[in-house]
């Protein structure tokens, strides 16, 4: 429901096709849920663990899926949706071109993603509560110099129990790259 209420959405922001980039890919949840209106898209994935994101290259053979952690990867301005379920923690990524932000793992998905998507693309991810409740603001200062929040959801704590087994509080938010 997750899924489909963000491709939904996404659709209605006008995106039909293009690159997408899951850069948390797991076995290509969002992948295997891609409205057919949006199968024109190019789909590129990373994931961490190898086997996990063999199964996802064996699921999804056309899609370009690279098996290493997303601080090994660098298309700049390239993708026009990053969607997903980014991880959630309060330890963070050793990327040097990030290490300066010291942001935990799920905030470095933001500020990366941001990066790799054109001006104009969107960011949709669901993610941790600290993203937008954190006391400390400067992720989200981070985040509003360099795009346009268009909408944030917050989920109730038992919308993955019944797929992930957890009960956490998490968010969906939509974000468009400035120029």
């Amino acid at each position: 429901m997750v899924i489909r209420a963000i491709y939904d959405a996404v659709e209605k922001m006008g995106f039909q096709s293009g690159n997408i980039l899951e850069p948390s890919l797991g076995i290509g949840n969002f992948f295997g849920m891609l409205p057919s209106g949006m199968a024109d898209s190019r789909l590129y994935g990373v994931e961490l663990d190898s086997i996990t994101g063999r199964i996802a290259k064996q699921l999804y053979p056309k899609a370009d899926i690279t098996i290493a952690g997303f601080q090994t990867t660098d298309r700049r301005d390239f993708y026009d949706l990053a969607v997903g379920n980014v991880p959630f923690g309060q330890y963070s990524v050793n990327d040097r071109a990030y290490n300066k932000l010291n942001f935990n793992i799920h905030n470095y998905f933001f500020a990366k993603s941001l990066d790799q998507v054109r001006p104009g693309g969107v960011v949709a991810f669901v993610t941790s509560r600290y993203t937008m409740d954190s006391k400390d603001s400067t992720v989200r200062r981070y985040l509003a110099q360099r795009a346009e929040l268009l909408g944030a959801i917050r989920l109730p704590n038992n919308a993955f129990k019944a797929n992930a087994g957890t009960e956490v509080v998490s968010d969906i938010i939509f974000l468009q790259k400035r120029d």
